[in-house]
C-alpha cells in the first residue's frame, strides 16, 4: 500500500471523526446552557480553547458572544479546527482515495457536506441547534457503519480504524476537560447542579445508557471519569480506544515502535487512579493524555507516512 494513500484515509477517518466530536462538543456546551441557572452558566469562550481555536477568534472582528462563538466553531472556513473546515478536509482526503473506499462512503460524506454547507450560511441558533447536530453525528455514525461493513478488513482498514481511534480518544478528553472546567469554574454555586453536569458529559458521548448498566443509576463524577477514561469495554473511553489503536498497529508491517508508544500511554492511564482526580489534577492529567495522543500520532506518521525521514 502506497504510503500517501494510508496517510489520506487516516486522515479522511481523523477528519470525519473529528467533525461527529466537535458537534458534540458544542451539544455540551449548549445543554449546560440549557439545564444550569444563568448565574453560572458556562461561557462560550472556553470551547474555543478546548478546540485551540481562541488565538484565530481573536485576530477577527466582532465580540465574543454566544452566537459569533458558534458560527466560528461551527462554520468559519477561515477556521481550521471548525466543523466545516473538517469536513471538507475529510471529504477531499476520501475523494483522492476513492479507489480502495466503499463509493457508498464517499456519496454519504459529499452529501453530508452539501447539507452542512448549505445550512452554515443560516448560522445555528438554539431551537435548530441539537436537531442539526445530532443529524451530523448520526451522519458520521453512519459512514464508520458503511465502512466497518463493506471494506475489506485490509491494511487500508487498519489505518481507517486507527485514525478514528486516535482522534476519538484526543477529542472524548477533551468533552471531558471542557464539563469538568465548567464545574471548576463555577465553584460551590455549581456543587447542586454536578451530577446535570456530569450527566450531560455522559449524553453528549452517548454513554449515559452504557454507564447506567456498567455502574449503576446515580451519576457520581469519580465513577463517570473512571468509566469514560478506564472502561475497556465502552467504545468511546480512552482505555478502548487505546486498545484498538494497538490491535491496528499489530496488523501493520514495521509497528514496533509504534507499538511501544501506545503501551507507554496505557500504562500510564493503567497506574492512575481515575476516581480520586478533580479539579486541576484532572484538568492536568487530561493534558497529559492529550499530549500523549499526539506522541502516537508522531510515531505512526514516521512509521508508516514517512519512513527513513
Amino acid at each position: 500500500m502506497l504510503s500517501r494513500v494510508a496517510e489520506r484515509v487516516y486522515w479522511s477517518s481523523r477528519y470525519l471523526e473529528r467533525v461527529e466530536d466537535t458537534a458534540r462538543l458544542i451539544l455540551v456546551r449548549h445543554h449546560s446552557m440549557l439545564d444550569m441557572p444563568r448565574s453560572i452558566q458556562p461561557g462560550w469562550g472556553q470551547l474555543l480553547d478546548v478546540l485551540s481555536a481562541a488565538e484565530g477568534f481573536a485576530s477577527i472582528p466582532g465580540a465574543a458572544t454566544e452566537k459569533n462563538i458558534i458560527n466560528y466553531v461551527f462554520s468559519d472556513r477561515g477556521n481550521p479546527s471548525s466543523l466545516m473546515s473538517s469536513l471538507a478536509s475529510a471529504r477531499e482526503n476520501m475523494r483522492t482515495t476513492r479507489e480502495v473506499l466503499p463509493s457508498e462512503s464517499w456519496e454519504s460524506v459529499n452529501s453530508l457536506y452539501l447539507s452542512v454547507s448549505r445550512r452554515s450560511s443560516k448560522g445555528l441558533p438554539r431551537p435548530s441547534r441539537h436537531t442539526v447536530l445530532n443529524g451530523v453525528i448520526q451522519s458520521c455514525q453512519q459512514v464508520a457503519g458503511m465502512l466497518s461493513g463493506t471494506m475489506n478488513h485490509d491494511e487500508a482498514y487498519q489505518f481507517v480504524r486507527m485514525g478514528r481511534y486516535l482522534e476519538r480518544a484526543d477529542m472524548s478528553t477533551r468533552i471531558i476537560d471542557v464539563g469538568s472546567a465548567d464545574l471548576m469554574k463555577a465553584g460551590e454555586d455549581a456543587l447542586p447542579y454536578q451530577n446535570v453536569l456530569w450527566m450531560n458529559i455522559l449524553l453528549s458521548l452517548s454513554a449515559y445508557q452504557m454507564y447506567r448498566l456498567s455502574v449503576g443509576a446515580n451519576v457520581k463524577p469519580s465513577e463517570v471519569q473512571h468509566f469514560l477514561l478506564r472502561n475497556v469495554d465502552f467504545p468511546r473511553s480512552a482505555a478502548y480506544c487505546l486498545q484498538e489503536i494497538e490491535s491496528c498497529m499489530k496488523k501493520l508491517p514495521h509497528h514496533k515502535d509504534a507499538l511501544e508508544v501506545v503501551k507507554a500511554v496505557q500504562r500510564k492511564l493503567k497506574r492512575t487512579n481515575c476516581r480520586e482526580l478533580a479539579g486541576e489534577d484532572l484538568h492536568d492529567f487530561l493534558d497529559q493524555l492529550q499530549v500523549k495522543m499526539d506522541q502516537v500520532h508522531a510515531v505512526v506518521a514516521t512509521s508508516w507516512f514517512s519512513p527513513g525521514q
